[in-house]
């Protein structure tokens, strides 16, 4: 039987509410908790780079109970092998007959959400342990795949300012996250409310058991919210735009600025103009609005392309970052599409 769609409405009112209600528990991380449900419903996975104590960890722990989904947590090291991830064969003796079998038990993979904490700690061959999973929903094993829970996401976090013992992500990797988010401090207000609770005992991360006062979206909610996004629509003029953006980051491309040309070793593949299409429908629905505009696009572009730009040498001697570059591209591009004369904003 098929599941009757979501009409706007009630998948805004829902997506709101969990924002809300994520927001009640994880202070000053306003823009981090939006790119968070984004990144949710669009089905996606999320790698978060931040200073330690940024409540990266309690935002993945919130969010799990909240949705009322399977959540699981694995803390990567350097000595963290991909078996501790995806799962092993297990040598079973029956004690009647004495058969041996080989049986599969599931590692912390085979959740909802999974919190990557730390992934650049671990070494690039368990770093492509997630690659299949993330990417295929699946995970083999003994030339056996195993289907991962469905929704699947991955909160995945770094620290960006320790180098010591760390093994930066590679690109085909850094590629299957849907968006990276940058966190920052909290501002001096929210700061004092993580203090205050912290003196009334209601810090979240200080509390254990389940967090009171959630109400649980449940699978099919998700499911049912990831289904309506696809009901937003996208003129095929911003899909224009899109692409123009994606493909102004290739130095070799002609759409690529002059002024940009030598700041850029390599840029977006089309997988970037297809996750900034979803996550802009994603924010869309948060707002309300059954189509997308050029402001979805342009709030959601910096964290779908930051990670898939890779700069020169001469950037980096200028000491440009990707979001600089990213800034400059979406200006010159506005500047030539004259987007208030054609109502797209």
């Amino acid at each position: 039987m098929q599941q009757e769609t979501m009409s706007l409405e009630a998948a805004t009112a829902l997506v709101q509410n969990l924002k809300a209600a994520v927001a009640e528990s994880i202070f000053g991380q306003e823009e981090l908790i939006t790119e968070a449900v984004c990144c949710l419903i669009s089905g996606g996975h999320i790698l978060m780079t931040g200073a330690p104590g940024l409540a990266k960890t309690s935002l993945v722990r919130v969010f799990a109970q909240n949705l009322g989904l399977q959540f699981g947590r694995v803390q990567f090291t350097p000595d963290l092998l991909p078996s501790d991830i995806i799962g092993s064969d297990i040598l079973n003796i029956d004690e009647d007959t004495g058969r041996k079998v080989f049986e599969f038990a599931k590692g912390p993979i085979f959740v909802n959400l999974m919190l990557a904490d730390e992934i650049n700690r671990a070494s690039p061959r368990t770093q492509s342990a997630l690659l299949e999973a993330m990417q295929e929903r699946t995970s083999t094993v003994g030339g056996t795949s195993y289907q991962l829970p469905d929704p699947f996401m991955v909160f995945a976090t770094q620290n960006p300012f320790e180098s010591e013992g760390a093994f930066p992500l590679p690109e085909a990797q850094l590629d299957r996250f849907l968006i990276h988010t940058l966190v920052d401090y909290p501002a001096a207000a929210d700061e004092e409310k993580i203090l205050q609770a912290h003196v009334g005992n209601k810090l979240i991360g200080e509390q254990k058991g389940p967090i009171r006062g959630v109400t649980k979206i449940g699978l099919e909610g998700v499911r049912a919210l990831i289904a309506a996004k696809q009901d937003i629509k996208i003129p095929e003029e911003i899909v224009t735009m899109i692409n123009m953006l994606v493909r102004s980051t290739r130095p070799q491309d002609p759409a690529c600025p002059d002024n940009v040309k030598n700041l850029i070793w390599y840029g977006a593949g089309p997988r970037a103009g297809i996750s900034l299409i979803s996550v802009s429908r994603a924010i869309a629905m948060l707002e309300g609005s059954d189509t997308v505009r050029w402001r979805h696009v342009k709030r959601m572009a910096k964290p779908v392309l930051r990670h898939r730009i890779r700069l020169g040498i001469h950037a980096q001697s200028e000491q440009y970052a990707e979001d600089q570059i990213i800034d400059i591209l979406i200006k010159q591009l506005e500047e030539h599409a004259e987007l208030k004369a054609k109502g797209w904003l």
